[in-house]
């Protein structure tokens, strides 16, 4: 599955659906990315959790071509300096700037367990590659506290009346 709403792109997430009403993507994935994507009818949520000033969490298993270095993992926790490009009014202009703190756990010695706070364009690939490594493989596992562990890859269910209360928190006020 693509993650894109583009339905005339074969295998596009809004096609494997099937949905009965019209749904947004909140957040994407690359097409090298699996993992969890929320999806929503309500347009005003991607907005609110892909805003970097929200600080929505999102957790990653991330697995590397060579072991990760003690200083790395101390790098990647404090902030990265990586380029990414940044759309404002249809124009693409490149930013270089720190990632904002990760939150990072070895689970191998080249395996990690990331959460970042904000969700700039490949981020994880980026940081990794700043510090001299290649994501082999890269895996979503939550956003916003929700994860995947009732589902299999490939399916989809409506999310619970708590995952609902914390989706709903996560939008401001000034967004209602």
């Amino acid at each position: 599955v693509i993650c894109t709403t583009d339905t005339r792109i074969a295998g596009n997430i809004i096609d494997a659906v099937k949905h009965s009403k019209r749904i947004f993507p909140v957040g994407r994935l690359d097409k090298d990315t699996s993992g969890l994507i929320l999806l929503t009818s309500d347009g005003r949520l991607p907005n609110s959790i892909l805003r970097a000033s929200g600080k929505k969490s999102k957790e990653y298993r991330v697995e590397v071509n060579k072991a990760i270095t003690d200083r790395h993992l101390v790098m990647l926790r404090e902030g990265v300096l990586i380029t990414t490009v940044a759309q404002r009014d249809r124009k693409a202009k490149p930013l270089t700037a720190y990632t904002l703190p990760a939150e990072v756990e070895r689970i191998a010695d080249n395996k990690v367990l990331m959460t970042i706070y904000e969700g700039r364009n490949r981020q994880i690939r980026k940081m990794m590659e700043a510090l001299g490594y290649k994501v082999v493989k890269l895996h979503r596992l939550k956003v916003m506290g929700i994860d995947l562990d009732r589902l299999v890859p490939g399916s989809w269910v409506p999310l619970n009346e708590t995952e609902m209360k914390w989706i709903r928190g996560g939008i401001s006020p000034s967004n209602k």
